[in-house]
């Protein structure tokens, strides 16, 4: 919860709390775990692609977009919150993109860090952004089931992408607590994202940020023009990643459907229910939504160059511990 000061601030730009989001734990999904078929062997990690590019990380500062530069993306987003309150759209105006901002309550400094970075383009109404209070893994084992969220998990598909030297398959782990919590707190967001499929809302995407995300400065501009262009049948459009293979193809200009990302930094999200259809997830919760796009059970789609980064590398200055670091030390 954000203290007095930062409470204050939020109000003042507009950015609430995700309305009826548990914090105390997680309700049972009460849905049917589907088995995902393997993909045909790719002899190995892709050559050339490696998850860590050492040097090769581009700064990209807080966005500055001037007022009326967001345009209405496909289908439509639905209004968000500002203030507390409903926003009052204006037929033909631009429609801001609900945002969901995963945020651990301990980390205040975060929260303040990433709603300066996102308070422009929310001025700018190009997002509605909204706090949602992370599941802490390390704190409460109770408020991740494994229904949701398994304990165990096996180097064997991530090995197939991963060009790190010494990674390799067949390697059984442990997820760490903060691994676990970070999945959670993800499948409380998809949760969130489908109840627009329950209301029948098939084309209302929501924006799934974490608080290390760095908007580009051409966010706003570029964002609603590729929203347009992604396919109908989109599930899923990564605006930040670390490339494990190459493009299946090229859709339009600066958009790409994708095999296999890394990183869950920034992503939207269509309300069709299917990453909530396929839990429990069993891996490290990146590496397992890119192993459902490999076997073609996620329709998945990327921008490039990306509109998104972090701002430190993806096994930097970050609260969750990788369980496959150990693959290393073995």
């Amino acid at each position: 919860m954000a203290d007095d000061l930062g409470g204050a601030v939020d109000r003042a730009e507009g950015i609430s709390e995700a309305p009826g989001l548990n914090t105390a734990g997680p309700a049972s999904s009460g849905c049917l775990a589907v088995a995902v078929p393997e993909p045909p062997a790719r002899g190995g990690a892709v050559a050339g692609v490696r998850r860590r590019i050492s040097g090769k990380r581009c700064h990209q500062g807080a966005a500055s977009v001037p007022a009326g530069a967001a345009g209405t993306p496909r289908g439509g987003p639905r209004a968000g919150k500002l203030g507390g309150e409903r926003q009052e759209v204006v037929p033909g105006a631009p429609v801001p993109l609900r945002t969901l901002v995963i945020n651990l309550d301990q980390r205040q400094d975060r929260w303040r860090g990433v709603r300066g970075r996102l308070g422009p383009l929310q001025s700018a109404g190009c997002l509605s952004v909204e706090r949602l209070p992370a599941t802490d893994g390390r704190c409460a084992a109770s408020q991740v089931p494994a229904s949701d969220v398994a304990h165990e998990w096996t180097t064997d598909r991530n090995a197939r992408y991963d060009g790190r030297k010494g990674y390799r398959a067949g390697v059984r782990l442990q997820l760490t607590p903060g691994e676990r919590g970070c999945a959670m707190s993800h499948v409380r967001a998809w949760r969130e994202v489908a109840a627009g499929s329950c209301a029948g809302d098939l084309e209302q995407p929501v924006l799934i940020l974490e608080d290390d995300a760095v908007p580009a400065e051409a966010f706003c501009r570029r964002l609603p023009q590729l929203l347009r262009r992604t396919p109908s049948d989109a599930d899923v459009l990564y605006l930040g990643y670390i490339k494990g293979a190459p493009w299946r193809s090229k859709v339009a200009p600066g958009l790409y459907e994708a095999e296999y990302l890394w990183t869950t930094v920034g992503y939207v999200l269509w309300p069709r229910g299917k990453l909530v259809s396929s839990l429990p997830v069993d891996q490290p919760v990146d590496n397992w939504m890119g192993w459902l796009s490999a076997v073609r059970r996620l329709r998945a789609f990327a921008v490039a160059p990306a509109l998104v980064s972090q701002e430190q590398e993806w096994d930097l200055g970050s609260d969750v511990r990788h369980s496959d670091d150990a693959v290393f030390d073995a």
